[in-house]
């Protein structure tokens, strides 16, 4: 595979996100890209430059140090960057890459990229890969009709990317899995009596330690994670049966159903009959 797609630029000019050019190489031992600094080349000094690896390996350098990648890594360089990645001669990298122009994405791209290239891992890099071939299959066959489904799969790559990518150049938190096993549990178990200390003992951390890595892991407290799983819960009850609130208030890990009401309004804005309402009309 040697790929190369352009898009027309768009009709719209307000799209947070737009694919520019993009394509893949495979057995291609040869592929190397040294580019300057603010380098007009295929407007580069304007988009960002996301590449990840499904096969194989290759090398990106930075600021003296050569990094090696494989399959399931990727970098993304900002705007203005030099760029400088080689294949591995032996071992070619499968790579799919999309050159692209981004706005006002502050909030899910933070700073990353920006000062320099960003190398992380990512766990589901498939599901990168399936966005990227439906890209690739629209823009071989694009026309103007097209352009929002286009932006859409792009934002939706750079928020599985955002959400689930992992720096490799930053020492990774050994604490990551068992946070995400305590949200998975409370998600589960959300409709019983459990407690943030019984939570904290699952995970083998005290509870200081544990609400500090919580919240900065899933970026709520675990207080606020429960609740909101309760009233999801909730949610589903309110519209799929015929209970009274005092019991979806107990079957939800409410103790009282006055303080379910509260919650619920809280978190909702409405109350549990306004909201089963609102529904039904």
């Amino acid at each position: 595979m040697r790929e190369h797609i352009f898009f027309p630029n768009p009709s719209f000019p307000h799209y947070s996100c737009y694919p520019d050019f993009i394509g893949g190489y495979q057995n291609h031992a040869s592929h190397t890209v040294d580019r300057p600094a603010q380098s007009s080349d295929f407007k580069l000094n304007q988009l960002y430059n996301l590449h990840f690896i499904l096969k194989g390996k290759g090398y990106v350098y930075s600021q003296g140090t050569k990094y090696e990648l494989s399959a399931g890594h990727g970098f993304l360089y900002g705007p203005e960057l030099a760029q400088r990645y080689q294949a591995d001669p032996s071992d070619p990298w499968d790579i799919r890459w999309v050159h692209f122009s981004a706005s006002a994405l502050e909030s899910l791209l933070g700073n990353r990229g920006i000062s320099e290239v960003w190398l992380f891992e990512h766990h589901h890099i498939e599901t990168l890969n399936q966005r990227m071939d439906e890209l690739l299959s629209l823009g071989r066959n694009f026309d103007l009709q097209q352009e929002i489904r286009a932006s859409a799969i792009l934002y939706e790559m750079l928020l599985h990317m955002s959400k689930d990518a992992v720096s490799l150049h930053l020492p990774k938190d050994p604490s990551l899995p068992g946070i995400h096993a305590a949200a998975n549990y409370m998600r589960e178990h959300c409709t019983q009596s459990i407690s943030i200390t019984e939570i904290a003992t699952f995970t083998g951390y005290s509870v200081p330690y544990f609400s500090r890595k919580f919240h900065q892991s899933m970026g709520v407290t675990p207080t606020a994670y429960l609740l909101e799983s309760r009233i999801l819960h909730a949610k589903k009850l309110l519209l799929s049966t015929n209970k009274t609130i005092q019991d979806i208030a107990v079957e939800s890990g409410f103790s009282q159903s006055s303080y379910f009401i509260h919650c619920f309004k809280k978190v909702v804005d409405l109350t549990p009959e306004q909201f089963r309402l609102s529904w039904d009309s």
